[in-house]
């Protein structure tokens, strides 16, 4: 029971409760009136969010993403208010978990296991789309008990979808709330159709963010769970920032703050959390995951632009903050032997010699273009004369024969593979997921088809999230396997 506007009203049922005509937001006295037996206890906040946070923790098992959206109040409406802040509301990240579908079941499983009442759940590109998507659906049983199939909001869909729910749905503050019900603007599809300009202009900062959510646009979601003993950089830019430059100016000197700190605890990173504070007090957040746990500023900076790169933000960023999410006890550290900024000319050649001196004249080799139509047959490598490997590898490709080099493994490896919205999603190679940011294909070759000798495949070149290249083919029956990457 919560007290609002004066008036005590019901915040939560028990089942036997409900029976007898109960419901979320009713007025305390007509809750009374139903049940003479009625017993009430206080809202306990306290209580509550340790109960959150139980839940969060199992739905980590389903996701590695996941936030309680925090706790909210009855309205006078009798529905209990859900947005932006509402008991009982979590979000989780579905990218690269394969079916949406399959991981909303199994996250309703979890809800449902700790004996709460019907569980919803809605999947949609934004925030705002897939809450409302929650509302309706068909009634199923998990483990025993009471939910709702989860509804799919197809991809750009979310503002079209939001269109002829009301403008309630929102959680307006009353003076807006009564202005747009005066105007006859009741539905989330009229509010979004009225000009951005207009709207900031006559409603102010409340109603352009009521804007913005009608029309599916939500910073809004699930994060990293936070370890507030780790490091954290914030930088506030000075003013809003719509561009790249002037972020990644600034970010290169954030990660070398962030790189000492870490390294001062002895510490290696193994994922950061890059959240940018938008001009309407939203924030919006990506994970960073290098190829290795590292504390070099140079390296997390190459992850970090690549994470910037295509980001479509609603809104021009005002701050930058640089969060530590996984850390490991830092080894030695690792780099890139053939990057510039390791080490010095006479470094290398010294370094070349040794490995020569250890391991055979052959040990060191060079990438060599050939034409062929395979891509394990179009290049190869060959043992490299004298300084060449160090001029190929210290002055970049100007003297070598390609780009980048194809690194095969010993014979293509069978993986798993996820299958999302957009296509290819993640997958499993070396005991580990790798998430999928960018890929093309399929490529249909044959082993020498004019011989007719061996079955197409389809290959697909992929990127992942630590900004890795791989070379993936599905065979005519439907096996995926991993040739190699791209060094």
């Amino acid at each position: 029971m919560a007290d609002v506007r004066g008036k005590p009203r019901v915040t939560a049922t028990s089942r036997e409760a409900e029976r007898r005509g109960i419901a979320v937001g009713m007025a305390l006295a007509e809750a009374k009136a139903l049940d003479t037996d009625l017993v009430v206890l206080l809202r306990d906040d306290e209580r509550i969010a340790r109960a959150a946070l139980e839940v969060t923790t199992a739905l980590l098992a389903a996701s590695p993403r996941v936030s309680w959206a925090g706790m909210g109040r009855p309205l006078p409406s009798g529905r209990l208010a859900s947005w932006p802040g509402g008991a009982g509301i979590w979000w989780a990240d579905a990218a690269g978990l394969g079916s949406e579908a399959k991981l909303a079941e199994r996250l309703l499983a979890i809800v449902s296991g700790f004996g709460f009442g019907p569980a919803r759940a809605g999947i949609a590109g934004s925030a705002v789309a897939a809450y409302a998507a929650t509302y309706g659906g068909r009634s199923t049983r998990t483990h025993g008990r009471p939910a709702v199939r989860p509804r799919i909001v197809p991809p750009g869909g979310d503002a079209l979808y939001l269109a002829p729910f009301p403008v309630t749905l929102l959680d307006l503050g009353d003076d807006l709330a009564e202005t747009l019900r005066g105007l006859g603007l009741t539905t989330l599809g009229q509010l979004a159709a009225l000009d951005a300009d207009e709207v900031d202009a006559r409603f102010g900062p409340e109603g352009l963010a009521a804007h913005r959510l009608a029309r599916g646009i939500d910073a809004r979601g699930p994060s990293v769970p936070r370890d507030d003993a780790l490091p954290v950089v914030e930088v506030e830019l000075g003013g809003p920032v719509a561009t790249a430059e002037p972020l990644l100016f600034v970010l290169k000197g954030a990660l070398a703050t962030l790189g000492e700190a870490l390294r001062a605890r002895g510490l290696a990173a193994r994922e950061l959390t890059l959240a940018l504070t938008l001009d309407d007090g939203g924030t919006a957040e990506r994970a960073v995951r290098p190829a290795r746990p590292t504390s070099h500023a140079d390296t997390l900076f190459d992850h970090c632009r690549g994470a910037l790169e295509g980001w479509q933000l609603p809104e021009p960023a005002t701050g930058l903050i640089l969060r530590a999410a996984l850390t490991v006890p830092a080894a030695g550290e690792q780099g890139d032997l053939l990057a510039p900024r390791w080490a010095d000319p006479a470094a290398l050649a010294a370094a070349f010699d040794r490995i020569r001196g250890s391991e055979g004249p052959d040990a060191v080799a060079v990438p060599e273009a050939r034409d062929a139509h395979l891509p394990a047959d179009a290049g190869a490598w060959r043992a490299a004369a004298g300084g060449e490997a160090l001029v190929r590898g210290a002055g970049g490709t100007a003297a070598a024969a390609c780009d980048a080099a194809l690194r095969l493994l010993g014979s293509p490896v069978p993986i798993h593979v996820r299958l999302g919205r957009e296509g290819l999603a993640a997958f499993r190679y070396d005991d580990r997921w790798h998430d999928v940011t960018g890929w093309s294909g399929p490529e249909r070759l044959a082993p020498r088809w004019w011989l007719g000798d061996g079955a197409a495949r389809d290959y697909y070149a992929t990127r992942t999230a630590d900004g890795a290249l791989w070379l993936l083919y599905r065979t005519a029956g439907g096996e995926w396997l991993l040739e190699g990457w791209v060094d």
